[in-house]
């Protein structure tokens, strides 16, 4: 018998050509939301379809992740902010050494810690091991890394030196304007004459136009300041009321310059832009003759004040409101302003509360004055540069110093604008 044999053919599979490929790799790009680089980067590559697949996702991960960085960058007010866990470890620092300070929430966590401990918690967010370490060492890594220690004392140094200086004795300072300059430059400003009246309008509509006088007097602001260190033993010795007390002397240093400043200007007298000194008696402010404080001197002053006139010989309103001694006229200041009750209308004081008394212990022998509110007339004045009201503290990890350096600054200036608002006597 002959048998049947059968024959079986398999047919090949059709091929996939290179430009079905790169038309499913384009497909799959727009898909993804991907570009013509990635297509590109395909087609060059000959990659095929698995492939391009996973590049496709792995593309699409990438660029969700990098979005979710950019919507949801970490919050201001964590403590995943290293300036945040600056500001509070300082604050809780600051507190060691002001115990009647309340610290913040986020400052609590850091009460009770030691400056090593507060070492060893910046480095530990730094990502730096602090294992078998001496303090000392603990202290020199934290200074000298990417930490945020430097920031944490630049904190503290800087709340102390702020206090310092905002709870010194204002002293002197009370006479005068306070304001700011945009640079170096002399600054100058524009006065108001009196000469300004409302006028009666006339049928034709017609206003009349008041006048500016601008001031001959300017001044200029200039940079002032100094340089402290805190030492790494101060650090490792956890010596708190160590760099806190250096700190405050700044703070403090900085408002009594300000105040030396400022009753130089009264004390030395100075010549304005007519030629004459600010205390003169072509200005209407200077007594003839030196005589102590009492009832007579100061109506005279008064009088003397209230009769000061503008630039165009028009009065104007200047009203005492201080009475600034030095050390050696406060009892005669405190008696003649003391409010007394009298037997008889005839021994009033009239100057009981109506003036303020300013004491300076920067004003030597018996010379006094009386000025007018710095809000009502400005005679003197003292200026900050712009966005920089009194000192600002600098840091820096030092090289020649074992430590920390502190660099405070003021750029400040003062000077006459106008000898209306003061009047001085020699005193007796």
């Amino acid at each position: 018998p002959t048998a049947n044999t059968e024959t079986t053919t398999t047919e090949a599979p059709a091929t996939v050509t290179r430009a079905a490929i790169n038309a499913e790799v384009r497909s799959i790009a727009r898909a993804a939301g991907l570009d013509q680089t990635f297509i590109d980067a395909q087609v060059d590559a000959e990659a095929d379809l698995d492939a391009v697949r996973t590049a496709a996702f792995a593309a699409m991960t990438a660029r969700g992740t990098a979005a979710a960085t950019v919507r949801a960058p970490h919050n201001a007010e964590t403590m995943d902010n290293p300036e945040v866990r600056a500001r509070a470890a300082g604050e809780a620092m600051f507190y060691r050494a002001n115990p009647a300070h309340t610290p913040s929430e986020q400052a609590r966590q850091y009460v009770g810690m030691s400056t090593v401990d507060i070492a060893r918690e910046s480095l530990r967010h730094a990502n730096v091991s602090t294992t078998g370490l001496a303090h000392a060492t603990i202290v020199e890594r934290a200074l000298h890394t990417t930490s945020d220690f430097p920031m944490v004392f630049a904190d503290t140094v800087n709340r102390q030196v702020r206090q310092a200086y905002e709870s010194a004795p204002s002293g002197i300072r009370q006479i005068a304007r306070q304001s700011t300059v945009r640079d170096f430059r002399a600054k100058t400003t524009v006065g108001i004459s009196n000469a300004i009246t409302l006028q009666k309008i006339n049928e034709h509509g017609e206003f009349k136009s008041g006048t500016l006088i601008e001031s001959a007097e300017s001044y200029s602001a200039d940079t002032y300041g100094a340089i402290i260190g805190i030492t790494r033993k101060m650090i490792v010795n956890d010596d708190i009321n160590a760099f806190t007390d250096i700190s405050a002397r700044l703070g403090r240093a900085a408002a009594d310059f300000e105040a030396d400043f400022l009753a130089g200007k009264l004390t030395d007298n100075p010549k304005l832009a007519d030629g004459k000194a600010v205390f003169h008696a072509d200005h209407g402010n200077l007594a003839g003759t030196g005589a102590a404080i009492t009832e007579a001197s100061l109506s005279a002053a008064r009088l003397a004040m209230r009769s000061q006139t503008d630039e165009a010989g028009n009065p104007i309103r200047v009203t005492p409101t201080y009475l600034v001694v030095g050390p050696a006229q406060e009892t005669a200041a405190e008696k003649i302003l003391a409010a007394i009750s009298p037997a008889n209308a005839a021994d009033a004081n009239p100057f009981a509360q109506r003036l303020t008394l300013v004491v300076d212990q920067r004003l030597i022998g018996n010379a006094w004055y009386v000025t007018a509110s710095p809000g009502d007339v400005v005679s003197l004045e003292y200026s900050y540069l712009e966005g920089e009201p009194g000192p600002q503290i600098t840091q820096e990890i030092g090289f020649d110093v074992d430590g920390l350096r502190f660099r405070v600054r003021e750029d400040f200036g003062a000077g006459w604008l106008d000898y209306r608002g003061v009047y001085k006597n020699a005193g007796q």
